[in-house]
């Protein structure tokens, strides 16, 4: 998560939307930077409503914007699927080197996810308990060039993105039937990302 003061923005890092190279580029204009600690770099939406904002409004930061990117669901469930295969998590209860993509998506719109399923679930990030979305701008992941326009405009800066934490390539086939249900299981998944600004 990072804070803009002056430019009275703050960057809400959804896992797996490309937020490591974002944040690597513009950490040096950010008056407050969470890092390294996951809960921390990846402050929910939710979380920044209820507890953040009260506090950096008391310190003079008021009226200030959120800024998120959601990617689009079966993409992103393929970016910690990737990941979760890597060698380094060999072993590891949250592994999915022995499992298909099919079957990762499958168990992920289980009712009771296995743990190497359980990945979080992004409408829960960019909205409160309510259901109602807390985040001011979201973009798509898919169309990162809209958002770094944004954020040039918006910080007044030139944003030219490395690549980071890219996950190793794997097979992501997945049927029409696992599709549809992924899509019945989690429609707010789907939803969100339709909203998100095109």
């Amino acid at each position: 998560m990072l804070v803009f003061a002056k430019e009275k923005l703050v960057f809400l890092a959804l896992p797996k939307t490309g937020t490591t190279a974002l944040e690597s580029v513009l950490e040096p204009q950010a008056a407050m930077v969470m890092r390294k600690a996951p809960n921390l770099k990846h402050t929910p939406g939710y979380r920044y409503d209820k507890y953040l904002k009260t506090y950096l409004e008391k310190c003079g930061l008021k009226n200030l914007q959120t800024v998120c990117v959601v990617r689009h669901p079966v993409d992103w469930l393929g970016s910690w699927y990737r990941y979760r295969a890597r060698p380094a998590k060999d072993g590891s209860s949250n592994s999915t080197k022995d499992i298909s993509f099919e079957a990762f998506v499958a168990e992920f719109a289980a009712d009771d996810p296995a743990e190497w399923a359980r990945v979080g679930h992004p409408p829960r990030f960019i909205r409160d308990n309510n259901g109602r979305v807390v985040v001011d701008h979201l973009f798509q992941y898919e169309q990162m060039d809209l958002l770094v326009d944004f954020l040039e405009g918006r910080l007044k800066t030139t944003i030219t993105l490395p690549q980071r934490n890219v996950s190793p390539p794997n097979d992501m086939t997945l049927s029409a039937a696992t599709t549809a249900r992924l899509e019945a299981k989690h429609a707010q998944m789907f939803e969100d990302w339709e909203n998100a600004r095109r």
